[in-house]
Order: C-alpha cells, then sequence, then structure tokens
C-alpha cells in the first residue's frame, strides 16, 4: 500500500493529513481528521472517518534514530501475525498498513496503520480499575473481564506478551476491555501457563480468583508482566505475607496466632508481642476475607476467631 504524503517538519503534519491524506490505489480516503497527541517514539495519533466509520490513524515518520517506522511496522505484524482472534472483540481491528519511502530529498519517509477506533481509556490508574463500573457492567465485572483478556493474551493460544499494561492503553469500548499500543509487543511463552498446564482457553471467563488460585506456586505468579500487572490493579489474591523478612504462605494460614506464633518464634527480640500480635490480626483479616480464593474447594470460611490479645494470652499465657 502507498501513502502519498510530505513532512517537512512536526507542526505541518495536521495540517498535510487533513489536506489529503492518506489515498491509494485501495481508495482509503481519510475526513473529518482530529488530532489527538503525540505518544513516544515519534507517534503521532488522530480521529478520523474513513466510508463513514470512526478510526485511529498512528502516524509516523523517520526520526533521528530511524526507530519510528519500524516500531509502527512491528505493530501492524502483530496484529496479523497474533491478534486476528480478538480483532474487534477486545482489540481494534486493523485496517492496514501504509507507507510512502520517495526518492526526492523533500520527502521524508513516512507511515502509518489504520485501526477501528475502541473509545477511551477506562481509567487513569491501574489501581482504579476494582471499582470502575461501566455502563453496562457492575462492579469489578470490567477489572475481572480485563483480567481475563490479560490472561488469554499470555496464554498459548495468542502467546504474546504486551509490554506496556497501563492504564493509558485499556480502553472501554461498549462495556468491554480493549487493549491497544502493541508496539513493543513480542511473542511470549508464558511461564505462568506453563505452571497452571490444565488451563485452556475454554475456562476463561472464570470465577474470580480460580485463575490466580491454579497459576499460583511456591514462587508467586511465574510471569513478570502478569505480576507486575496484578499488584498495579491490586489484585488482592498476594501468595504470601511477609513480616520482619519472613514470608509465609497464605494458604497456610488458618488464624492471626497460626501467623503471630511463627513470627513470635522467629522475631522474639525486635517488637514488642501486643505490636505483633496487632500485625497478625491485621493480615489475617486479609487472608480471611479472601478465602475462597485461597481454597478453591472449600464450601464455608472458618471462623474468624480470636483477635483480641488478652482474650489469646489467657488461652495461651
Amino acid at each position: 500500500m502507498a501513502l502519498s504524503l510530505k513532512v517537512p517538519n512536526e507542526t505541518d503534519i495536521h495540517r498535510l493529513i487533513c489536506h489529503g491524506a492518506i489515498k491509494d490505489e485501495y481508495q482509503v480516503t481519510l475526513t473529518d481528521v482530529t488530532f489527538v497527541k503525540k505518544t513516544e517514539h515519534n507517534h503521532f495519533i488522530f480521529m478520523a472517518k474513513t466510508s463513514g466509520q470512526d478510526v485511529v490513524v498512528k502516524f509516523t515518520y523517520e526520526d533521528e534514530d530511524g526507530l519510528a517506522i519500524p516500531r509502527l511496522k512491528h505493530e501492524s505484524q502483530i496484529y496479523v501475525d497474533y491478534l486476528k482472534p480478538l480483532w474487534g472483540i477486545h482489540v481494534p481491528r486493523f485496517y492496514g498498513f501504509y507507507s510512502h519511502d520517495s526518492s526526492d530529498s523533500d520527502e521524508w519517509p513516512c507511515a502509518c496503520i489504520l485501526l477501528q477506533y475502541c473509545g477511551k481509556p477506562a481509567v487513569s490508574d491501574l489501581s482504579q480499575l476494582t471499582d470502575y463500573c461501566g455502563d453496562k457492567y457492575g462492579i469489578k465485572q470490567f477489572r475481572n473481564d480485563t483480567m481475563d483478556l490479560v490472561f488469554r493474551l499470555h496464554s498459548p493460544e495468542i502467546g504474546l506478551e504486551h509490554d506496556a499494561l497501563n492504564a493509558s492503553h485499556i480502553l472501554d469500548f461498549e462495556g468491554k476491555p480493549f487493549l491497544i499500543d502493541f508496539g513493543g509487543a513480542e511473542f511470549h511463552d508464558c511461564l505462568a501457563w506453563e505452571e497452571a498446564g490444565q488451563l485452556t482457553r475454554e475456562t476463561l471467563p472464570i470465577k474470580e480468583g480460580e485463575i490466580l488460585g491454579l497459576m499460583d506456586s511456591d514462587n508467586g505468579i511465574m510471569c513478570y508482566e502478569l505480576w507486575i500487572f496484578l499488584e498495579a490493579i491490586k489484585y488482592p489474591f498476594p501468595s504470601s505475607v511477609e513480616y520482619n523478612g519472613l514470608k509465609y504462605k497464605c494458604k497456610a494460614i488458618t488464624s492471626a496466632s497460626d501467623l503471630y506464633e511463627q513470627e513470635l518464634i522467629a522475631w522474639p527480640k525486635y517488637k514488642p508481642a501486643k505490636e505483633l500480635w496487632d500485625e497478625a490480626v491485621e493480615k489475617w483479616q486479609d487472608i480471611h476475607s479472601n478465602w475462597k480464593k485461597y481454597h478453591l474447594d472449600a464450601v464455608v470460611e472458618p471462623p474468624l476467631g480470636i483477635t483480641d490479645f488478652e482474650e489469646y494470652l489467657k488461652i495461651h499465657p
């Protein structure tokens, strides 16, 4: 596909696109072009219409490093080679990569990709996803759908690491999460999925916490991107709790006294007993409130048990 466009400097980009643009033998013509923002990697984002349909134009021209156009071309290959199963479902439909490389010294090599318009970022910070309530879903549903999408991206079906899972790249389109910006994405053989070999796409979406229960190993979620993402959205499912430099598996803790007695044995000199007890109670309450996430087969939650230090001392003087 060819793109006829001169780019003498940044200030003329908007004017040149509006004047005409992305137009070639395939009769792709843009109208109602509006500049949105400039992103890193020397990419310029525009809103436009083509054949009456809203599209996003991601445009760049050759920079000093010579990396902007190759990165855009790489992103187009990711859409074609990996993301087709998600087009229009959880990632934008890909409408083509257009490039222009003229022998005319007055013309700069430039390129763009055309994508389906898929809404705006749902939140400004990933930690807000838990309480985000879209137009069609209740609280946590959008967050859980986003988790399912990120897990699916890492699954053997797609096999992709996004490399930039931040709030600006998670859009709300008609109540569904859509991921964008795959310029840094790469093939990914996810260790978390290897640890949970019984997981398949047919198990998704799945009840909250169940995927993590299957993926979680003694060393935590065996994938750096998934682990960082789960921390960023503040998903309440740590595999262990840490006190005074020691870690204890959440699944093994059944009461505040369990944790308190472990701490007291390990670190008797550094904190008063009452302070250790209060910390143990706080952590136990977090574990207890998420009991069914740690114990997937549990029918009922155990009682919270003793949380008052004086009451504990009466039983364990």
